[in-house]
């Protein structure tokens, strides 16, 4: 326990000697019209447990009290006591309504953009009608005590939080044990960071310079500033608002450097907090529509990966099913063989004869069925194998001529995941079925092309059907003779809006082509490694944005 007690100790002196650290660093670049110190208040209460609180409170204290101390002969000791309170203090109850009640950070990976902005918005006008009443028991404020001064105070205080605070929520929301400076470097070669560099900093050198030349027009060109932050947002969402808010309003403060109220300045900060309250506000609509379209894409790819993971295990099942029946017939072929055998001696020659026949006959519809449900030249072989063979057999016995090619880098099952082998051979099977419905076909050519582009594999196949002497439309078969065509080659008999469903579940596309006395339908499908699924079924869900 005492252990325990004295790390914590530890923990409470650490954060009071950071936070002391962080606001001398902090204090000289910070000014009325851009208070730097409020941002780093109100972060360090948006990142800190509760349990952190009282030692921010301590050290807060401690700098103000200190500051307070280097003025009092100046302003008086009424006003140096009022300086001394710790405005961190008066914002902790703001803080924890939002994010106990408000939910201004639902879960880890979460923030509530509208409550932000309002605890920023609360935060600010408490600390300014704080300093208001400072200023008014100064003895020699060395400024008229108006109104103008207290907007002035809230304005500034507000413009400082909202060009700090989304920072701190960036580093809350993308911190990662271990990966700071991956993600650093991930940015830094992102687009985002390499658009800054090459067309927000020269704009922004540019209107400065205007700006710092411009006596009446500069509210009108730190307008301008904002332009290519807008284009910025409207592409990569709130973070770039984050980014070119933060750099305009640098530059802004650098060309505005006033130490007493003005009303051109404060005409000024109101552009700027109005700017950038308006530019965060849609870069966190817009982050969140493109994070919903990403989350919707990779839903897509998933149950896309589902439905060929389904065609997969439904052909295997198929093939499990086609191997029962091949081993039940031969079985079946063993048990009439004895029969026949045992029984010869007492059924006359042609009886014989004929149950032996029955007997072949049934055999052969068993093994036409297990060929139905999977080739067993795709068992016993390879893909290629059941293209020319069983195709050919089944088009050969209806009397149409077919031929079979491969073209390309070849088609080794080793080269191609199982789930495009699957699709090939069913599209084959009824993209022949298709042509041979609607056309009295003479010739029929299947083409098999294998294409590598870069790391990417796509398969072209190709199922052309040349018409014989009838015209275009004449069917081949009656209704019963198309079914048993579908039949032996176990298609479902699909039509084009079907054929081209079942391509896009490949990424693939359809073309259909007529021309002459030829219909051809070309199929274009990419694979899709195993590695690939794997990664897309274990990748975590994106970044998501509460923003309204």
């Amino acid at each position: 326990m005492w252990k325990r007690h004295g790390w914590s100790m530890l923990w409470q002196a650490t954060v009071t000697v950071g936070y002391l650290a962080l606001y001398a660093l902090i204090r000289p670049l910070s000014d009325a019209h851009w208070q730097l110190t409020a941002g780093l208040r109100l972060g360090l209460l948006l990142l800190l447990p509760y349990r952190y609180w009282l030692a921010l409170v301590i050290a807060d204290t401690a700098a103000s009290a200190y500051q307070s101390y280097l003025d009092a002969p100046r302003f008086g000791v009424p006003w140096a006591i009022a300086s001394s309170l710790p405005l961190i203090a008066f914002a902790m109850p703001v803080v924890w309504l939002c994010r106990e009640k408000l939910a201004l950070f639902p879960s880890r990976r979460l923030v509530n953009f509208p409550i932000l902005l309002l605890c920023a918005l609360l935060v600010s006008a408490i600390w300014s009608l704080v300093k208001q009443g400072a200023m008014v028991l100064a003895k020699s404020p060395g400024v008229e005590i108006t109104p103008m001064i207290l907007i002035y105070l809230f304005v500034g205080a507000y413009v400082a939080l909202l060009t700090t605070i989304p920072w701190v929520v960036i580093a809350k929301l993308d911190y990662r044990p271990g990966t700071p400076w991956k993600r650093l470097r991930g940015f830094i070669q992102g687009s985002l960071a390499l658009e800054a560099a090459g067309l927000l900093i020269p704009m922004q050198l540019i209107l400065s310079w205007l700006a710092f030349h411009a006596n009446e027009q500069k509210p009108v060109y730190c307008l301008f500033m904002f332009m290519p932050v807008a284009w910025l947002t409207l592409k990569h969402g709130w973070r770039a608002a984050v980014l070119g808010g933060t750099f305009v309003v640098a530059c802004i403060c650098v060309l505005m450097n006033y130490d007493t109220p003005d009303p051109m300045v404060l005409q000024v900060q109101a552009i700027i907090a109005f700017a950038i309250t308006c530019l965060i506000a849609m870069g966190a609509r817009i982050s969140a529509m493109h994070q919903r379209e990403e989350r919707e894409r990779i839903d897509v790819k998933r149950a896309m990966r589902l439905a060929r993971q389904s065609l997969y295990v439904g052909e295997m099942r198929l093939r499990q099913a086609s191997e029962t029946l091949e081993h039940v017939n031969g079985e079946l072929q063993l048990s009439q063989n004895r029969l026949l055998h045992r029984f010869q001696v007492m059924l006359p020659a042609n009886e014989s004869r004929m149950y032996s026949k029955q007997a072949a006959t049934l055999r052969d519809k068993v093994q036409q069925i297990a060929a139905t449900m999977h080739p067993i030249a795709w068992r016993r072989k390879d893909l290629p194998a059941a293209l020319r063979e069983n195709i050919g057999d089944v088009l050969n016995a209806a009397g149409i001529a077919y031929s079979y090619q491969i073209r390309g880098r070849g088609f080794g099952f080793g080269m191609h995941s199982s789930n495009l082998h699957t699709a090939i051979y069913r599209l084959a099977c009824e993209s022949v079925v298709y042509i041979c419905t609607h056309m009295r076909c003479s010739h029929l050519r299947l083409t098999l092309r294998g294409v590598e582009i870069g790391d990417h594999r796509l398969v072209v196949l190709r199922v052309e059907g040349a018409l014989g002497s009838s015209a275009f439309g004449a069917l081949l078969f009656v209704e019963g003779e198309r079914d048993r065509l579908a039949q032996k080659l176990g298609a479902t008999r699909l039509e084009l809006v079907e054929l081209k469903d079942h391509a896009n579940l490949f990424n693939g596309e359809l073309h259909t082509r007529i021309k002459g006395d030829k219909l051809r339908l070309t199929f274009l499908l990419h694979d899709i490694p195993e590695m690939e699924q794997e990664r897309l079924s274990t990748m975590p869900p994106p970044l998501r944005l509460w923003a309204h």
